[in-house]
């Protein structure tokens, strides 16, 4: 029978199921990068992905503070543009703030 440290250790481990694709993608996109390194052209697109993922997140950020997103709508927006979401677990207890 597993201790209670071993049962919260395995909790808080990311699952196979969603390190899988993860590692997959970040793959798929080493090649592409070694080339922009070596043309140094990877100094650009970042500076843009950059900018934009800063951008999106700053309009979030106003709509929040004017209370027109909950905290958890923020949260889960955030995950979004971080390209983090979106959670295939919803716990209703989340849905409202608190």
């Amino acid at each position: 029978m597993a201790s209670q440290n071993q049962r919260s250790s395995r909790a808080s481990r990311p699952r196979v199921y969603v390190l899988v694709p993860l590692l997959r993608r970040e793959a798929e996109t080493v090649d592409l990068t070694i080339r922009l390194v070596s043309e140094h052209a990877l100094t650009r697109v970042h500076r843009k992905i950059f900018k934009e993922v800063h951008g999106r997140l700053f309009e979030i950020w106003e709509k929040y503070e004017d209370d027109d997103m909950t905290t958890t709508q923020l949260l889960r927006t955030c995950s979004h543009i971080i390209g983090l979401g979106p959670s295939t677990t919803q716990y209703d207890i989340h849905d409202e703030d608190f």
